[in-house]
Order: C-alpha cells, then structure tokens, then sequence
C-alpha cells in the first residue's frame, strides 16, 4: 500500500481501491497513519511532505477513494481512525428495470419498456417463491447476463419477435441454476409473464451429434440429461466469463466439461458451427497455500516469486491460437481466495497480483469452478458468476452399470453379462434402501458410489472369467452361472452392507435372506424393480452372510475360519510383534488383496485399536508381489499439510519421461495413508493434504511448485485408514471418498462360534512363562479376564472397544 500512495503523491493521481475491508485490520491501521500523513501535507499546501522516511513532493491534485461490501465472510471492519479520513456515502439499489430499459433500446429492441418490467418482475417472483439455495443470485449482474443475451440474439435473429427473444434469453441464462424442484415454478413464472409466447426449437444437432459420439469414445451413456447439462454449459459460457458448475459427487460436472470441450474440437476440426479448439488448464487451488497460488514476495530479499495461477492464466492471454482457453478450478471455494478473482471474474476481467502485475483476459478465456456446495462462499463471488447446477439424481446408477458391462472383457459372454444385469436390476435398488435408511451408515455415501464399489468387487472376481482359464473350462454351464452368482452376491454383501456397523450387519443379513428367499418385507417390496433371479447357491443358516466366503474348488460357502491355515506361533517372539489369524483379519486381508491387485482404492473405517493398520501395513509390505508392487505409507496429524504430503511421496518418484513421473518401471506404488481424517479442517472447511490427494487421483497430476509444472503421475493407487469422525477426526469431503471401496471395519467381540479370537491368543502369548499352571487352570484365568474386560468395553463411557485395552492389562 505505501507503494501507491507514494505514487499517487507524486503523480496526483486518482486511486479507487476496491473490496477495501478485505484487508487485514493490523494493516488497515498502518493504511490509516499512511492516507492522513497525505491528507495533512494536502491541508498544509506543502511542496514536498516526508512518507516512511523519504522527502517526496506532492500534487494538490491526489486522492483516494474506496469502496467495500461490508458484513460479508472475509471482510474486516474498518478502525475508526480510518473511518474519520473518509465521507461515507451510501449507495442505494439501482433502478434495474430503468437499466435494463436503456440496454434493450441500446440493442435495438423496440418493446424494451414492457420487456424491461417483465425481466425485472420475473427476478421479483423469483426470489419471493423460489427455495433458497446458496448459489441462487438475483442482483444487478444476473439481470445483465439476461440483457447481453438478449442483445446476443438480437444480433443473430433481428427479425424474430422480441419477446421470444427475451423470453429465450431468461431461460437460457436462469435455467442452468434451478434445482430439480424449482424448475416447474420458474416455467410457470414464465408462463404467466409471457402468455402465448413458444420458444422455437434451437439448432444444436451438430453439438448433440459430437457430445454424443464422444461419449461413446469415452465409454460414457449419452444420457438426454448429460446432454442437456453440457449444452446449459455451452450456453452459459457464451454469455459468463466465470461460470461454476455446482452439485455433489456423481453429478456429471467433470464429464460435462470435458465432453463439451472434445465436442467443440471436433465440430472445428469439421468446420462446423464456427466453432473453436478448446484448451483446459485445470488446478486444485486449496492443494496449494494462498502464496503459491497467486504467488508471494520473499520477506527477506523482498523478491517477487510467481505462483500456480499467474503461470496459468499468462500462458492463457499471451496464446495467439484461436481457441478457447478454460482454466478450471477444480476444489472448494471459500470467502478468502475467490475473492482475489473479484477483478476477473467482473467487467475488468483483469487478474492483479500484489507485484504490480496486471494480466488481461482474452476474449475466448473463461474462469470455471467446479464445486460441491457455495455455503462459505461470499454473495459477491456468486453474482460474478454464472451457475450450472448438476446433481446426481439426474444419473442414477444404472447407466454406471450399463457402462462398466460395456467395458468388460470380451471373453465375458453375452450371456453371462445379461445375467450380472439382471442381478442387479433384482437386487440393487432394495439393498440401496436398506443401506441408506433401515441401517446405520459408518460415512454417509451417495448410493451411485455403493453400487460402483460392488462393480469393483466383482470386476476382481472376474479373472478365471476373463482369462477363460482351464479351471473354469472344466466347469459346466450352470455350474458357470452359479460361481458368477456367488461373485455378485459376496461383492454385494461387502459393497452396500460394508457400510455400517455390527448391528446393520444384523439388520442386512436378515433382509437380505429374505430378499434371497422371495418374502421380501412390506417396506422393500416397492422398491423390488424388476424379476427375481433363482439363486442357485443361497448362504448357509447359522451365521451371518459376513461370516462366509466361496470355496472355488468345490463351489459351496464355507465359514472363514474353515479357510484358516493351522499355524504354530513363535512363542518366544515379542506379542506385540505377532498377529494372530482370526477370521477378522482373513476377511479384510482377501478383500484388500483383491482390491489392490485390481488396482481399486479402498478405505477401512473403524474404531481405534481395531487393527487396521497392522493388518494393512503387514499386506502391502508382504503380502503382495513384490516384481508387481511398492508400498509407501502416510501417518496424517492435525498437522499434516499437503506441501509435506507432496514432498514425501514425490520423493519416492522415479522420473519415466519428460513431465511423467512414477514408481519403478512395471510395478504399482500402493500409498496407504493413516488417519486420513485426521488433517485440521481450515476456517472454511477445506482439508489441503485430502484436495492434494484427490487432484491426484482426479487427474493424475499435481504441480510442482518450484517450476510451476504439471507433473503427472502414473501407477499409484490409494489404501487408506480412517477412524469415526469425532475426537479430533473430521469429516472428509464426498469428493474424494467417492473414489473408495469403504470397508467399515468390525470391532473386537468374541465370536459365537468355536473360533478363538484374537484376545485370547494375545493373552495366552503373555502367560506363555506360567505354562506350569496347566490348560485347564490356563483357560479359566483366560476366560474370567476376557470377560472382565468385555464388560469394561461395554460400560466404557467412550464406547472403544480395543485389543490394546486387553494388552494393557497382562
């Protein structure tokens, strides 16, 4: 600041600093003690005056002027020895519809008057009968979006009736927005203002024909929603700058820009629609730190270092190519960093930097946000921009099926692909309603990623099928159709019933019996779609469903102890050193092998002293091949950053070419993260070392921040660790768990059947010098205390159940 104000004295130059409040108050009172040593040598008619040690001259002629939002997220207030330097003046709500008036005669519109009061009138009942969503915005800006598209298509249709014309424009620009339930209001607004007016079929059959043929490339389902959503896109981006695309995981967003931006390529590879080649530039701002993102000056040798998004944005306005330029911003928006955008994002369109630096937009270059929620960002961040909102809802879960059986190998027959269809559509839709409300969800999950971590499950299932191996060979048809059935039904078990704890699991093995049995209860009827499928090989009575795994070599269930190799303990080794094989761990132990050998992210959820990370720790360093894999393991804490997380992983990289980096050529890194729950949640909800991560299995790359590069990564896979949120844990965001198989982890009980659990063993370790008492003395001291110490598990005031608990009292 003392910078400016230095060279408004010398220049007398006018200053307006917009957004003034944001500043930090320590820094406003310095600001104050600057603008009145001016305003004094202004009064005295000096000649020169002395600013911060130097003798300068001054012109009659200089001032400062600021404005500022108050109230909002972000904002300070000002001191009151700096409100004493300034005349306050309030500015009133702006006529809008006399503005808009004006606009339309400027367009050409010869009906701007009724026209005016109708756009005016439609925002009026909009905002009075509408639900109240955080991106929703009916200001100043939004009434011009309507005005320039409406001048827009003045332009192209002069000849058209000019009410269709706004009509058209106040659809094509508020429509995007609407939530699912508000769309009927807003055409009936319409309706009621516009009475008698149709709105003619717009031509987009050259841009329908290119998404659709580039989503069947990418192996996506051209739905007529997908479709519709990524031509809201297309349209709003010809009338907005910065635009977000709004809605939670499974929404479409990321598939709706890049969709759109390989369908305009291909529409001016073909010469068609004049259109342009698009380029994306996309990043995760809160992967970085503030200074890296817009860069900072050393505080030292005061010297000026660039940061992510000048890099970015400099190589968007300096490219000559006629093309489109989209720089994404793909994370969590707050009311701190968007805010320095506020000069891009409105009619400047210009991104300053605390250098001096002043960068212009071109006009093909749009600012994108992709984004969950708006609920910490500020109402001036959301009038800058237009908004597409998208929600997974308008997907479903099918299409995500109908695509994966697509993708599966072509030695999978027909056949058996129409037999995992009708699995399925039988049993999907009233397992998903137990799932999400007759149970108890560990972490709250959208049901499209429970029905993807059952396609995984059973992808890893799938290799005899895939391989048309000898074993399979020998087996008949049916007996075919019976192994493919079990596959389903186990991923199904530990895909939508994984999720919740031991008395869901209870809960979903007696529905899903039923189900299985054809009685199924009144409450799930309704949500039984389509035909039964006879199951060949139901589970067993006895036990739970959890509590069995396949037998490959005689195709029947067995209990997973029954799987458990006899093995003699060292009895001289450390306890804390040994694992005792339980059917906990042999459960949790196959489904990580198979998940990370089909290279599938996984998450375990339990509490603490559960085991979760001995067992996953002890899997990847040896129970993986070790010519196929390198593990890398990740501890988080409160103060874990994601510089820290960055540094240490990409030190574990080997560089395979220019740009690509790696684990050693022809193997897999496998990066398992502990506690991924724990990093402290920032004033507006953000977690950096999860955005980093989630950059990283977004996109496969992450920016080096000292050469400001996008380095990409190949051949890394996810297994993390997490216990309950509570106690120091925080929730993660949708977004990157969305990208997880979730396991919930069981705690420690005593099995109801003859199998010994793990407390027993560990107790027997620890007696093993007092062997001289006998077995029979032996087992009845073990019994008492492993009672003792269950009836302290279940009275504990903090319900933790651990094996360390048990240790502890040996």
């Amino acid at each position: 600041m003392g910078k400016f104000f230095k060279g408004l004295a010398c220049s007398g130059a006018w200053a307006c600093f917009d957004e003034f409040n944001r500043i930090e108050l320590e820094v406003l009172s310095v600001v104050a003690q600057q603008v009145l040593t001016i305003i004094r040598a202004k009064a005295a008619k000096a000649q020169t005056f002395t600013f911060e040690g130097l003798e300068l001259p001054i012109k009659m002629t200089c001032n400062v002027f600021i404005t500022m939002n108050p109230g909002y997220a972000g904002r300070s207030e000002l001191p009151d020895n700096l409100k004493a330097l300034f005349r306050d003046v309030a500015m009133m709500v702006p006529d809008y519809s006399m503005i808009a008036e004006i606009m339309l005669y400027s367009y050409g519109y010869l009906e701007a008057r009724a026209l005016a009061r109708k756009l005016v009138q439609t925002y009026k009942l909009c905002s009075e009968q509408l639900s109240s969503q955080d991106h929703y915005d009916y200001g100043m800006r939004a009434v011009m979006s309507v005005l320039r598209a409406a001048g827009n298509l003045k332009r192209t249709f002069a000849t058209a009736p000019e009410g269709v014309l706004m009509l058209r424009a106040i659809n094509d620009v508020n429509l995007p927005k609407f939530v699912d339930q508000d769309v009927p209001l807003f055409n009936g607004i319409l309706s009621d203002l516009f009475p008698g007016v149709e709105l003619p079929h717009v031509d987009y059959e050259n841009l329908r024909a290119a998404l659709v043929d580039n989503c069947v490339r990418a192996g996506l389902q051209p739905l007529e929603a997908f479709l519709t959503k990524a031509i809201q896109l297309y349209e709003m981006i010809l009338v907005r700058h910065g635009l977000m695309l709004v809605g939670h995981s499974y929404g479409m967003k990321t598939a709706a820009y890049k969709m759109l931006a390989a369908a305009l390529t291909e529409l001016n590879a073909k010469g068609l629609n004049n259109e342009f080649a698009t380029k994306t530039y996309v990043m995760n701002p809160k992967s970085v730190t503030m200074g890296q993102l817009y860069g900072q000056e050393d505080p030292v040798s005061k010297e000026w270092t660039d940061g992510i998004l000048p890099v970015l944005f400099r190589s968007a306005a300096r490219d000559t190519s006629p093309d489109r330029k989209w720089i994404i911003f793909d994370g969590p928006v707050d009311a701190i960093w968007i805010e320095n955008m506020n000069t891009v994002l409105d009619d400047n369109k210009k991104l300053c930097l605390n250098s001096g630096e002043i960068i212009a937009m071109q006009g093909l270059m749009n600012m994108i946000f992709e984004v969950q929620d708006l609920a910490v960002a500020s109402p001036a961040t959301v009038s800058r921009c237009g908004m597409v909102y998208v929600q997974p809802d308008l997907l479903g879960w099918r299409p995500m099926l109908i695509s994966w059986l697509a993708a599966l190998p072509g030695a999978i027959s027909q056949a058996q692909k129409e037999q995992l269809l009708a699995l399925f559509d039988w049993l999907i839709p009233p397992c998903l309603r137990i799932a999400a409300k007759l149970v108890k969800a560990v972490l709250p999950m959208v049901d499209i990623n429970l029905v993807c971590s059952c396609m995984r499950l059973v992808e890893s299932h799938l290799d005899e099928f895939r391989d048309a191996s000898a074993s399979l060979a020998e087996l008949s048809e049916q007996q075919q159709s019976c192994l493919l059935q079990c596959h389903f039904l186990f991923s199904l078990v530990w895909s939508l019933g994984a999720n919740t704890d031991a008395v869901g699991r209870r809960i979903f093995d007696g529905l899903l019996r039923k189900l299985l049995t054809g009685t199924a209860p009144q409450e799930l009827a309704a949500y039984i779609k389509a035909p039964a499928v006879s199951v060949s090989l139901p589970f067993p009575e006895g036990k739970l469903v959890y509590d069995y795994a396949l037998d490959r070599s005689r195709l029947n269930w067995v209990p997973w102890l029954d799987r458990l190799k006899s093995n003699s303990l060292d009895v001289d080794a450390e306890y804390s050193s040994i694992i005792v094989p339980t059917m906990d761990t042999m459960r949790y132990t196959y489904l990580l092998d198979m998940l990370v050998q089909h290279h599938h992210h996984c998450l375990f959820v339990g509490p603490t002293g559960t085991g979760k990370t001995v067992y996953v720790k002890r899997h990847l360093q040896s129970g993986l091949p070790s010519s196929s894999f390198v593990s890398l393991m990740l501890t988080f804490s409160a103060q874990t950053s994601a510089n820290m997380t960055q540094d240490i992983v990409d030190g574990k990289l080997d560089k395979r070419r220019r740009g690509v980096y790696g684990p050693p050529s022809g193997k897999s890194m496998v990066v398992f993260v502990d506690d991924i729950n724990m990093p402290q949640v920032e004033e507006y909800g953000a977690q950096p070392p999860v955005e980093l991560l989630r950059q990283a299995i977004d996109h496969s790359a992450w920016y080096d921040r000292k050469e400001l590069t996008l380095r990409k990564l190949e051949g890394l896979q996810y297994v993390a660790a997490m216990g309950p949120a509570g106690g120091g844990r925080n929730n993660v965001t949708h977004r990157y768990l969305r990208h997880f198989s979730i396991i919930r982890w069981a705690t420690c009980r005593r099995p109801t059947g003859n199998g010994q659990p793990a407390a027993d063993c560990m107790l027997l370790l620890q007696f093993r010098s007092y062997v001289q008492c006998g077995n029979a003395l032996m087992l009845l001291l073990l019994d008492h205390m492993q009672k003792s110490t269950q009836d302290l598990f279940d009275a504990a005031v903090h319900g933790s159940q651990q094996i360390r608990w048990l240790l502890k009292a040996c």
